[in-house]
C-alpha cells in the first residue's frame, strides 16, 4: 500500500457529498489508479478485485465480496454537488457513467464521469494529495471527509470551516440540529479517529459569534513517523 496516492482537485475536496464508508473507500482506490498529472486514459476502465480491497482496507475476504457487491450496486446513483462563488454556480453531477460487480470473477469495474474527469486529470496546481493508507483503517466516511479537509491545508496547519460549510459538504443539513449532538456524533469521533489511526495530530474548538457557536477551528501537523 506504500505509495500509493489519491489526488483530487480542491474543487472536489470543497464539494458536498454523501458517500457510504465503503463507497468512500471504492472511489479512493479507483482514484489511486489514476496518474493526476496526465489525461483519462481512452478505455477509462478501471478494476479492483475482493482480494484487493481485503488488503487495502484490512478486512476480511468473505467480507470484501459482499462489500464490493453492496457498494457497486449504490455507488451509480450517488452525485456531487459543486459551488462556485465566482462563477455563482452549483452544478450536480455523479461520480461516474457505469459500474459492474461479476460475480464469477468478485470485482468491480468502473468508468468515472466525464464531468468528474476534470476534478481527478491534468492537475497542476490546486489539488490534494496524500496516501491512501493514511486513511485506510478510518472506520466512517466522515473521519475520512474531515482527514481530506484539513490535509488540504497541512502547509499552513490551520483552519477554519464555518459549521454551515461544514454541513453542506457533508449534507447532513437537517441533521443533528443541536450542535451537541452534531459534535458527539460527527466530530469528536472523526477527529479522535484521526488522531488514533492516522499521520495528523489534530486539535480543534469551537468558533463563537456571541455566544452562537458559528464554526470549528483546527490546529493540525504531520506526525514525525508516519503510519507504515
Amino acid at each position: 500500500m506504500d505509495n500509493v496516492l489519491v489526488t483530487k482537485s480542491n474543487h472536489l475536496v470543497e464539494a458536498g457529498y454523501k458517500l457510504t464508508l465503503n463507497e468512500q473507500r471504492l472511489i479512493l482506490i479507483f482514484i489511486s489508479q489514476l496518474d493526476s498529472r496526465k489525461p483519462l486514459p481512452k478505455d477509462n476502465d478501471f478494476v479492483i478485485t475482493a482480494t484487493g480491497f481485503s488488503k487495502m482496507f484490512n478486512v476480511s475476504l468473505n467480507q470484501s465480496y459482499e462489500i464490493l457487491e453492496d457498494a457497486a450496486s449504490r455507488l451509480y446513483e450517488r452525485d456531487i454537488k459543486t459551488f462556485d462563488k465566482l462563477a455563482k454556480t452549483r452544478g450536480r453531477f455523479r461520480w461516474v457513467d457505469a459500474v459492474k460487480y461479476w460475480d464469477g470473477e468478485a470485482k468491480v469495474t468502473l468508468s468515472f464521469s466525464r464531468y468528474i474527469v476534470p476534478y481527478l486529470t491534468l492537475l497542476h496546481q490546486q489539488f490534494t494529495t496524500y496516501e491512501l493508507k493514511q486513511v485506510s483503517q478510518l472506520k466512517t466516511a466522515y473521519s475520512i471527509r474531515f482527514y481530506e479537509l484539513l490535509i488540504q491545508f497541512i502547509k499552513t496547519g490551520e483552519r477554519y470551516i464555518s459549521l454551515e460549510k461544514l454541513r453542506d459538504l457533508f449534507e447532513i443539513t437537517k441533521e443533528y440540529p443541536r450542535f451537541f449532538d452534531f459534535k458527539k456524533r460527527i466530530i469528536t469521533p472523526s477527529i479522535n479517529e484521526i488522531n488514533l489511526n492516522t499521520d495528523l495530530c489534530v486539535e480543534w474548538d469551537v468558533v463563537k459569534k456571541g455566544r452562537v457557536i458559528i464554526g470549528l477551528s483546527f490546529i493540525f501537523q504531520e506526525r514525525n513517523n508516519k503510519n507504515s
